[in-house]
This record gives structure tokens, sequence and C-alpha cells, in this order.
């Protein structure tokens, strides 16, 4: 194994973990909802993220069909800045409750 498999192989484990504590926060929000900056200032703080850029981690799980946004304009990109509300979905609690499995969250 190559120093750029063992990194990519780093950034994908990450990558699965950052999904699994959002779905994670989400189920322990009220009514299943965050405000986006909640979910990216306890990332930022508990050092898993540096940037509260989480918009490739939201876009993931949106596109599983494990999370929403509530508001009709937000999106992965732009959420943070317009500070919008996401809710696990029907799809996201099976997730968090081990109904179904998706390899790339690591609930």
């Amino acid at each position: 194994m190559g120093i750029m498999d063992e990194m990519q192989e780093q950034e994908a484990s990450k990558n699965k973990a950052i999904r699994g504590y959002i779905i994670r926060a989400l189920a322990k929000g009220n009514h299943n909802t965050l405000l986006i900056r909640q979910i990216a200032n306890a990332l930022v703080g508990d050092g898993l993220i540096y940037s509260p850029d989480i918009s490739k981690y939201l876009e993931y799980l949106k596109e599983g069909g494990y999370i929403a946004f509530t508001g009709r304009t937000a999106n992965a990109y732009q959420a943070y800045r317009t500070d919008s509300v996401i809710k696990l979905t029907k799809k996201g609690v099976d997730l968090v409750e081990g109904t179904i499995d998706d390899p790339g969250v690591d609930v």
C-alpha cells in the first residue's frame, strides 16, 4: 500500500465519520432538526474540521436521502451563509436506528 492509498483511506474514513456525526447530531436535535451553523460549529469545536464549510458532507447526505433542507431555496453550498435548517428524513432515521446501512456514513 502506497502513501497515497493510505492518505486516501484516511480521508475516506474521516469523511464517513463526519457524515455520521452530522446524522447523530440531527437525531438528537429538536424534531430531528438543527441549524447548519450549530452542526458546523460543533464539528469545528470537536476538532473534526477546521473550516465551517460542510457543504460536501451535506450534499452526500442529501443525495442519499438522509437529510432535507427545510427552506425552499436552501442547498448544501449556501446553507451555512444563510444559516439554513436541515432535518433528518425517514431514511435518515432508519440509518440512525440501524434499519438500513450505508458504508459511506459511519453512524
